[in-house]
């Protein structure tokens, strides 16, 4: 799969008219995620991208002004190893990525598949 581009208009659509210097987290996290499992899928919901895995949605790309935030809705089950996620609802933890450094790219890999791990885990249940 081309990694700029989705099967889903809509997800197209919504990459396309991102400014340029929200475009480039945006496209670096999808990367990370589609790299992560080959089940993942990606679709438009109130103007974010939701990522699901197993029919489970387990993480969202919100872009709002001046922000671009990767949200784990079962973040508060995640290991923050590297203090880098921030409360965001009663379950749900986010980084912040937008201006984002190399090293909290280079961290992501680690949460995504721990949250990818604890959505397959809870989708057997």
């Amino acid at each position: 799969m081309n990694m700029h581009f989705s099967e889903h208009v809509e997800v197209n659509t919504f990459l396309q008219n991102l400014s340029y210097p929200y475009r480039l987290p945006v496209l670096q996290t999808r990367r990370l995620l589609f790299q992560s499992d080959a089940e993942i899928h990606e679709t438009i919901n109130r103007g974010n991208i939701i990522f699901s895995i197993n029919h489970e949605d387990f993480c969202v790309i919100k872009v709002v002004k001046n922000s671009v935030r990767l949200i784990f809705l079962n973040g508060a089950y995640i290991r923050d190893r590297k203090h880098i996620l921030m409360s965001f609802g009663l379950k749900s933890r986010c980084i912040e990525l937008y201006e984002a450094n190399v090293e909290l790219f280079n961290a992501l890999p680690e949460y995504i598949h721990e949250a990818i791990r604890l959505t397959k885990l809870s989708s057997k249940v």
